[in-house]
């Protein structure tokens, strides 16, 4: 039986706005059909198919290749009646334009014939040609589907697994359980859309099952790419963006009946993300308390000096230089307790006779106080303006 072909304008508005709505439907579906997206017209599982299965899904193929051929030449039909309106401001009569009637043909045959343009007249002997060929091509697929035992047309709301689970039970008599294994040891495509030729075979307990685009205006090969693109793009976005993969995981939660076979993959992502979040958090925090200290080098003068972190000379005021930042080894967390304790035991002094702060515009008595215990054995260091003291290195010269 010849393929059914859309009557339509001589325009692609009708056939650009179905495409439109299918792409929007898989793109929507993409994250349902993760696990589901088997290679296409894969054969009966196992190595072992019979010659009879194989002749049967080489001519399936067949078609297959046919009908990409034809939806091509339909592609190539809409480029040239848009170029057609591009150049005359006009649509061509309403006929249909991928199965010409005598007619139709006899019209169009008349116009080139009338046309004085030269441009336009290829547009139009174009389309005569491309339509002759797409009538071929129809009239291949019809003989090689006359060799194939009747396919089932897709309808809305149906499913490949109940399509073929219905073949072999009522067309077939095959029992249940049997019928189960066979399907589960085959390779079945979804989504489906309405306009799809499911073919079935079953014959010396072997079954198969393969599919062609039929009348649908998009083909299987068509949503596989669609969906392959829409799984790998998801999964960038949810690696790269934590708010999305948040908003997934909502989606997910709401539709979990359907998204049941993408259950442990999403709970793996989730899992990776709260670990990295929590990461964050702790960076965050190590950062919150780095812009909150005042890091510091505490030692004798000669030792800060041998160290290079101040540097002083004759007639030449002392000054902290600009040193390696991680000889500044002590931090004092400014949102806490300001002070900073002092023992005069740790540098071997007997007793602390003097303490100064650089760099030398921290000044004592109003960035800081030193407060000292009646035998100077021991020296507090309290920082009285914390913000000026945040992050910022200094050195702290004990005498």
């Amino acid at each position: 039986m010849a393929q059914e072909q859309p009557k339509a304008p001589f325009t692609q508005a009708e056939p650009e706005k179905k495409s439109r709505k299918f792409l929007l439907v898989f793109a929507a579906m993409a994250l349902v059909i993760a696990v589901l997206a088997f290679f296409l017209f894969k054969g009966p599982a196992g190595p072992k198919a019979s010659p009879k299965m194989r002749q049967m899904e080489e001519t399936v193929q067949q078609i297959q290749q046919l009908e990409a051929n034809i939806q091509e030449k339909q592609n190539e039909v809409f480029s040239i009646l848009n170029e057609y309106k591009k150049k005359t401001g006009e649509d061509l009569p309403e006929v249909n334009i991928m199965n010409l009637t005598p007619d139709q043909k006899r019209v169009l045959e008349e116009k080139i014939k009338n046309e004085k343009d030269v441009s336009i007249k290829s547009l139009l002997q174009d389309i005569l040609d491309k339509n002759s060929d797409i009538q071929n091509l129809n009239a291949r697929v019809q003989e090689l589907e006359s060799l194939l035992p009747k396919p089932h047309m897709v309808e809305k709301g149906e499913n490949h697994y109940q399509i073929a689970m219905n073949f072999l039970l009522n067309e077939k008599g095959v029992d249940k359980a049997r019928a189960m294994e066979l399907v589960e040891r085959t390779a079945l495509f979804e989504p489906i859309v309405p306009g799809f030729k499911i073919w079935n075979f079953y014959a010396e307990d072997e079954y198969g099952t393969f599919i062609t685009q039929g009348t649908a205006p998009i083909s299987p090969n068509q949503i596989q790419r669609r969906v392959k693109k829409e799984l790998v793009d998801a999964k960038d976005k949810a690696i790269a963006e934590k708010e999305k993969l948040q908003s997934d995981i909502d989606e997910m939660e709401a539709r979990r009946q359907e998204l049941i076979s993408q259950l442990d993959l999403l709970n793996q992502e989730k899992q990776s993300m709260l670990t990295r979040m929590s990461d964050l958090n702790s960076q965050n925090q190590d950062m919150q308390t780095a812009l909150n200290s005042v890091f510091y080098a505490l030692d004798l003068p000669k030792v800060l000096a041998e160290k290079g972190i101040i540097k002083g000379g004759f007639l030449r005021a002392t000054k902290l230089q600009k040193v390696d930042t991680a000889l500044f080894n002590r931090s004092l967390d400014l949102r806490g307790d300001g002070r900073i304790a002092i023992a005069a035991a740790e540098f071997q002094l007997a007793k602390i006779r003097d303490i100064t702060v650089y760099p030398g515009f921290f000044k004592a008595g109003v960035d800081y106080k030193v407060e000292f215990d009646e035998t100077r054995q021991n020296a507090t260091l309290t920082i009285l303006d914390a913000k000026k003291f945040m992050s910022e290195r200094i050195a702290i010269a004990v005498e």
